[in-house]
């Protein structure tokens, strides 16, 4: 876990970082200073464009993690032509795109025109932010692959949100009109992408050979056959995933307004999502290896051990929120009145989702990679029904009832699967151990009587509540890695100090 520790925490601080940005961002630049409606229109454009782009990649992207092990084990450097074949796969699957978007305009148009006219005014910004985030997928993946996952996450977490803040404050200042604001927007991934793709060529990863390596020869089938099922899974995950908004602009009725409300409310619950974020890289990497030299012991080892910290920090982190949850919605008004109802039966979603740990990551890179196509369509043929059919009878909380029982359902059958087939699973006795002290430190200190002030009151029970778990978590060992970070991080201050 030594290298999954320390690139998993750099990566955790970065992603924390652009989360004080982005919570700046959504939390107060967007809802002042935006209607809910140009609000709801950046987020839908966002997610619209991240389902896209995930096509454009036409699997580049899973067969990056899968397979540049053994190009990397078999192949020198100048004769690895991964790269070559992953790049023209998205160059294509962004032609693609173009035709396709415009072939299919009218009838996009037509599904968005009633409840959100706003998005038909600026169709046209989903080409730039498709393209450029497409390549991000695959320079990312990239970057991944030879365990470089620091500087992907900073521009990720942190550059994005930084670049977003600068137009919003040049937008205030009246230097940009809304539709210029809007057009930058859309361009707002082309930096970061250039900078990763530097990176990857001064780690001489990205070569250019135009001849096919004897790799190539012996596992283009594997990797074609790998490729479509790993992509169509992660494309209805994506699907899934991104539907709630997509679903809420078109059907719900509010439109774009109804998908800025949900819009922060997921915000506040992805913090809980960083530990897994910061972790995915490096672990996928070192999990891809563990299965070619069947070091069974090592994946189960991460499995558990992700599994593990991953519940104590979520725990953590949904403590907070729902100590504050109504001093949350007091802060946004009565617009934002579902807030408390949302948070909770999404944030309960979002725990069920990280105590599984890297249930994804084993299965992709184990010979069964194929289960992860089935799971996923099983994910999108729950949540998507069940988001129209909830979003249409009960609005914005069906939307979270939809999420909360297709995540649960999704989660459980990866569980079950890989026990059948590796006899792992993620969980122990200090698994347990963790909601307890959480459960115990949340109404601890949920029963102190409440100040007038919101915005003290938010800070009492949060610098209560996270110094009293952590020290409890701490002292009785129930996380190593805790532990070993504590240590480590007293070890710095004292050098520094010195």
């Amino acid at each position: 876990m030594g290298i999954v520790r320390k690139q998993s925490i750099a990566s955790s601080i970065y992603i924390y970082l652009g989360f004080a940005v982005g919570a700046f961002n959504v939390l107060y630049l967007f809802p002042t200073y935006l209607t809910p409606q140009e609000f709801g229109l950046t987020r839908v454009l966002i997610d619209v464009s991240i389902l896209l782009a995930m096509f454009c990649t036409l699997g580049s992207c899973p067969a990056v993690l899968k397979f540049y092990p053994f190009y990397k084990s078999y192949l020198p450097d100048n004769k690895n032509d991964l790269p070559s074949i992953t790049l023209t796969a998205t160059i294509v699957g962004c032609i693609i795109f173009i035709f396709g978007a415009v072939y299919f305009k009218d009838f996009v148009l037509r599904k968005f025109g009633e409840k959100s006219p706003l998005f038909n005014d600026y169709y046209f910004l989903l080409y730039p932010l498709t393209i450029s985030y497409a390549f991000w997928y695959l320079f990312e993946a990239s970057s991944w692959s030879i365990k470089k996952t620091v500087l992907p996450n900073f521009l990720k977490e942190v550059g994005f949100r930084i670049i977003t803040t600068i137009l919003v404050v040049l937008y205030i200042i009246k230097l940009i009109s809304f539709e210029q604001f809007a057009i930058l927007f859309s361009l707002m991934y082309i930096v970061p992408v250039t900078i990763l793709l530097y990176s990857l060529i001064k780690e001489k990863y990205l070569t250019i050979t135009f001849s096919i390596s004897s790799v190539t020869k012996r596992l283009w089938k594997q990797m074609a056959l790998f490729s479509f099922f790993v992509f169509s899974g992660q494309a209805l995950n994506v699907i899934a995933r991104t539907s709630d908004t997509i679903i809420l602009a078109s059907q719900s009725k509010n439109g774009l307004a109804d998908a800025a409300v949900f819009t922060v409310v997921t915000y506040l619950v992805t913090l809980m999502d960083v530990p897994m974020r910061g972790m995915t890289g490096i672990a996928s990497s070192v999990i891809a290896y563990a299965w070619k030299d069947k070091d069974i012991a090592k994946i189960k080892e991460m499995y558990q051990k992700t599994a593990l910290n991953l519940i104590i920090v979520g725990m953590g982190i949904f403590g907070v929120l729902t100590l504050n949850m109504y001093n949350l919605t007091q802060h946004f008004g009565t617009a934002y009145s579902t807030l408390p109802s949302l948070l909770l039966i999404l944030g309960i979603a979002k725990l069920i989702d990280l105590a599984t740990g890297m249930n994804a990551q084993i299965l992709l890179s184990s010979k069964y990679w194929k289960i992860d196509f089935i799971t996923s369509m099983i994910f999108v043929i729950l949540s998507v029904p069940l988001n129209v059919f909830l979003i249409k009878r009960y609005g914005l909380i069906g939307s979270a009832y939809a999420n909360l029982i297709a995540v649960f359902i999704y989660n459980v059958t990866r569980l079950i699967v890989i026990w059948k087939l590796f006899k792992l699973q993620p969980y122990n006795n200090k698994n347990l151990f963790a909601i307890i002290i959480a459960v115990v430190c949340f109404f601890m200190v949920y029963f102190i009587p409440s100040l007038n002030n919101i915005y003290a009151d938010a800070i009492l029970k949060t610098i209560i509540f996270m110094p009293l778990y952590i020290f409890l978590i701490l002292k009785l060992k129930v996380s190593e890695d805790f532990n070993q970070l504590l240590i480590s991080f007293i070890e710095k201050i004292k050098f520094r100090l010195r």
